[in-house]
């Protein structure tokens, strides 16, 4: 549950205390501490996954500094997953088939053992304690049911806490959510979806929200608090990673990592090497206890800053901040600038009375077509004057509820 000081602020993050417990550093946790830590971890990880992997078997050299290693990229899982298996196939607890975000049209196959998903929940359980309290009910709106889903996941995980839970499933509309999540005291859902909800019914009053499962704008986070008045979390997840990362606490001052799981590093896109503290870089990743998959330094192609100036909560480790978009989302007009999704939303959710919208770019006329769900017109001159000068706007108005096609928002072309 949550833990509040006398002046009613929230206390140190359940995510800290965990790590100071999972790494057995307990009062000695300190960003420093930690880094060592963490340094023993990755020689263990290096040399089990060349013992037990092709792929890492093939890679040239004894190096341990991490900078120092090749990285991994989604081309290579989708062109050879099982070159990065570690463990028998039949001892694999699930296998997840995802459409490579590059080029190619071929899947990434991800595998993790019953270990790997017992740590998976161990986080979510963490990570909600700080969201939820015994007795609550959450409506978990994404996933499936399916064994071992992320939904499944969750659901196990609250248990732990509690917490009882219901998937929705398959939703067509806003409505039939906001019908299945009417008695609920926690909702989890996309982005998109819980702001339409928010702004089709307002009268709902959920006490918490967690945001997943895609890019979280923060002006539509603002817009679910003001129009709720509830406490709205963000998650950062990664299906190759079993999807939770890193959670925010009470403060809402950044997320926490899940660095006794995963080693995070921020690298620039074009040159490969480490960015500064608080400067944007892609998200790069090193599991350092996945026993079915370890993957060493995977490029996620997310764009995010490393904050590392102490929380509010009171802890004094690095976070990650909100995510700013994805390097294969960004489109290219004429000029050669770049337009992504994140800069959209920024912009044209900030708008009070829209509810949501679609994107669609016409590369042949550089023409930016916006479909607008709102209440009230937006200054079409103000966006335009924020967009890349080449770029021509063209707005139109109609319903756009983000449950008739259920997916992560990108421009559409």
């Amino acid at each position: 549950m949550r833990i509040l000081s006398n002046d009613g602020t929230e206390k140190l993050s359940p995510v800290t205390k965990w790590l100071a417990d999972k790494t057995g550093l307990s009062d000695l946790l300190s960003p420093e501490s930690l880094k060592s830590w963490q340094q023993e971890k990755l020689k263990a990880v290096i040399d089990y996954a060349r013992h037990n992997t092709r792929f890492y078997s093939e890679k040239p050299g004894s190096e341990t500094e991490l900078s120092e290693l090749p990285f991994t990229f989604p081309s290579d899982l989708a062109r050879e997953p099982l070159a990065f298996l570690a463990i028998p196939p039949h001892e694999a607890a699930r296998v997840t088939t995802l459409a490579n975000s590059g080029t190619t049209a071929l899947c990434k196959r991800i595998f993790f053992s019953s270990g790997d998903l017992a740590r998976i929940k161990e986080f979510f359980t963490v990570g909600m304690s700080g969201i939820v309290d015994s007795g609550d009910k959450v409506q978990i709106l994404i996933s499936n049911e399916t064994e071992n889903s992320l939904a499944r996941l969750l659901a196990e995980s609250l248990v732990e806490l509690g917490v009882k839970s219901e998937i929705s499933g398959t939703i067509k509309d806003v409505h039939q959510a906001i019908e299945a999540s009417r008695n609920a005291d926690c909702l989890v859902g996309m982005p998109a979806e819980i702001l339409y909800m928010s702004r089709t019914a307002p009268e709902m009053r959920p006490r918490s929200v967690l945001l997943t499962a895609d890019i979280t704008p923060q002006s539509a986070a603002q817009k679910i608090r003001d129009s709720w008045k509830c406490n709205v979390f963000t998650h950062y997840g990664h299906s190759e990673f079993g999807y939770g990362c890193a959670v925010d606490c009470g403060c809402h001052d950044g997320l926490h990592l899940r660095d006794a799981d995963m080693l995070f590093e921020m690298i620039d896109s074009q040159t490969g090497k480490p960015v500064k503290p608080g400067k944007s870089g892609e998200i790069t990743i090193t599991t350092l206890s996945n026993e079915a998959m370890p993957l060493i330094r995977y490029r996620t192609g997310n764009i995010a800053r490393m904050l590392t100036e102490p929380c509010r909560c009171g802890s004094l480790l690095h976070r990650l901040s909100a995510v700013e978009g994805r390097i294969q989302d960004s489109i290219t007009v004429s000029g050669g600038n770049t337009i992504n999704i994140c800069q959209l939303d920024k912009m044209i959710f900030e708008n009070s009375g829209v509810r949501c919208y679609n994107a669609i770019f016409h590369k042949k006329n550089n023409i930016l077509m916006l479909i607008v769900d709102s209440e009230t017109m937006i200054d079409k001159e103000e966006l335009s004057a924020s967009l890349p000068d080449e770029l021509k706007i063209e707005v139109k108005y109609g319903v756009v509820d983000p449950f008739f096609q259920r997916q992560k928002r990108r421009i559409a072309i």
